[in-house]
């Protein structure tokens, strides 16, 4: 766009999700690149300060900014707020990359206060241009996903359910993708970013030491069954990264839940949680040996003999280890420690 309207500054804001895109955003000022500032937890639409529906419902694409809204009150919108006061860059233009109803992002030139304004002529050369942007950044998105997820499966092997990437040393989520259904980050992530941050830390920090991990953390309506390093990627920065992959229980488990009775579907949801033999005794209201009674019933239901192949059997199974199970070591709070492998 700069090659067609002259600019000392430009903005590109790619993405359909407008909880993530404009944390994946960059700015140009003089030839030189830079991370948009202050993005993270940052809309897109709080950024520029539109509504999605009102800009998709016209063929239109390219506005100057006193179009949309006061001088005084564009100086207060996060992304002029703080980023183009810091490099004197005072008239603007924004484009809403938009095609069949669907916003794909944002992105826009910038001038300085002693440069010329736009004109209603840069805004046709722009919006002429608009077109070959969106298919542009339609297919720089494909890519990018096609790209990350190569590099998440290069860790974990196997695809299936939600994969998520994790900033290490940042402690944030970087990335997340479902083929089956998609991810909406304000729904799927954001709420439990801290979780899935936490649960990287913790699988890897049990592999670690060694420790078995019969019951996987849960998060949301999932469980992780898997968990990888993937340091120094450049995909994503080159930084100490960790892929897992959730896998919702229901999805995973419908199956071999399908021949249990409801009161055997409840005692195996509960040892999957992570429960103790006393714990499910006192949820379910039972006592411990009537308890013992139903977990060996549906522990030859479903063809398993202790906690760990149920949670394996019920929660998206991996490949198992070669190490006889008889190696592994039993939760702390289990009834194996005393010799009895219906509560493992």
């Amino acid at each position: 766009m700069r090659a067609v309207v002259p600019a000392a500054g430009a903005f590109f804001c790619f993405g359909k999700d407008d909880s993530r895109a404009y944390a994946d955003s960059s700015r140009v000022v003089d030839g030189a690149l830079h991370s948009v500032k202050g993005a993270d937890g940052t809309k897109l639409t709080q950024a520029f300060g539109f509504e999605t529906k009102s800009v998709v419902e016209t063929t239109r694409r390219v506005y100057m900014t006193m179009e949309l809204y006061p001088d005084d009150e564009r100086k207060k919108l996060p992304y002029f707020r703080d980023n183009s006061a810091n490099d004197a860059l005072a008239r603007s233009m924004i484009v809403f990359l938009h095609e069949g109803g669907i916003l794909f992002g944002v992105c826009g030139l910038e001038r300085r206060a002693d440069e010329p304004e736009f004109t209603t002529k840069d805004a046709a050369g722009v919006e002429a241009l608009a077109p070959f942007v969106v298919a542009a950044a339609r297919a720089q998105m494909a890519y990018d996903e096609l790209t990350k997820e190569a590099a998440a499966l290069r860790s974990l092997a196997k695809i299936g359910g939600t994969l998520f990437v994790v900033d290490r040393d940042k402690k944030r989520v970087l990335w997340a993708a479902n083929r089956d259904h998609g991810v909406d980050w304000a729904e799927d992530v954001g709420p439990f970013a801290d979780q899935i941050v936490d649960a990287a830390e913790s699988q890897l920090a049990a592999r670690a030491r060694g420790d078995a991990l019969p019951t996987p953390p849960r998060i949301g309506e999932g469980t992780v069954v898997a968990v990888a390093k993937m340091d120094g990627d450049p995909v994503f920065g080159a930084g100490r990264c960790a892929v897992l992959r959730v896998q919702q229980t229901e999805s995973a488990n419908a199956a071999a839940m399908d021949g249990l009775s409801r009161r055997e579907r409840e005692i195996a949801r509960l040892l999957v949680a992570g429960y103790s033999g006393v714990n499910v005794a006192a949820i379910a209201g039972l006592s411990e040996n009537t308890v013992r009674t139903y977990v060996r019933r549906l522990y030859a239901k479903i063809g398993v003999s202790n906690r760990a192949d149920l949670v394996r059997k019920l929660v998206a199974p991996e490949p198992k280890s070669s190490a006889p199970s008889s190696q592994i070591a039993p939760p702390a709070d289990s009834a194996l420690v005393d010799g009895d492998d219906t509560l493992d």
